[in-house]
């Protein structure tokens, strides 16, 4: 059977066109690689960080119980390669040796609950939709209808009976008394010994009969 297919394979010269059955026949026996396997390898190729993000409520999922329950359907994973994660893929799932809080924990993510790819700098990757829980699919889209603007940026005014701004302009000096405002002055208003002496002769009376 083996050797009839590569037969097959070879009929038509190495110059022919390459037919669909023949790029079959070079698949045969090849392990099918997942794009979540490609993405990860690409981004390690590249010096990047992958980061996956994760369904920790799917079926398959092995990590800590207390991780499942905090981060639920939107559990993030940095695959930082400058650490020892013994990083393992096989057909339907990828495991690691990941840290918690201090406690190291081989943890299994299948492919099934990724649904999401990505370099942690710069966000770019894959988004797998077949895998993303609904929650948060409805997370990720807001239909226009229901979106509300943005908040305007308060209008600063000045509040009367607070203290003054800084940059308020400064007021004008008064200006300069003459010569003539003075003798004005001095004029209508008596020195402080004359008025002291009036009001003490204003208190004396005069008393007829004396003899």
């Amino acid at each position: 059977m083996g050797r009839r297919i590569a037969r097959r394979c070879r009929r038509g010269g190495p110059d022919a066109p390459i037919s669909p059955r023949a790029r079959g026949c070079a698949r045969f026996g090849e392990r099918v690689v997942h794009p979540v396997q490609s993405v990860i390898e690409s981004l390690y190729a590249a010096g990047r960080c992958p980061r996956i993000h994760v369904n920790a409520l799917a079926e398959g999922v092995v990590c800590p119980d207390f991780i499942r329950e905090q981060w639920g359907e939107r559990l993030i994973i940095d695959l930082d390669p400058s650490y020892p994660l013994d990083l393992t893929f096989t057909e339907t799932h990828l495991e690691a040796d990941l840290s918690f809080g201090g406690y190291v924990s081989r943890c299994v993510f299948p492919y099934d609950g990724i649904y999401v790819v990505a370099d942690r700098n710069t966000g770019r990757g894959i988004v797998l939709d077949q895998n993303m829980p609904e929650s948060v699919r409805r997370g990720r889209y807001v239909p226009p209808a229901e979106r509300k603007e943005a908040p305007k940026a308060p209008v600063l005014r000045t509040v009367e009976g607070e203290a003054e701004s800084p940059s308020k302009p400064a007021e004008a000096p008064a200006p300069a008394e003459t010569e003539t405002d003075q003798a004005e002055a001095s004029t209508d208003t008596p020195p402080p010994a004359e008025e002291t002496a009036r009001k003490r002769r204003a208190a004396f009376r005069v008393i007829d009969g004396g003899s």
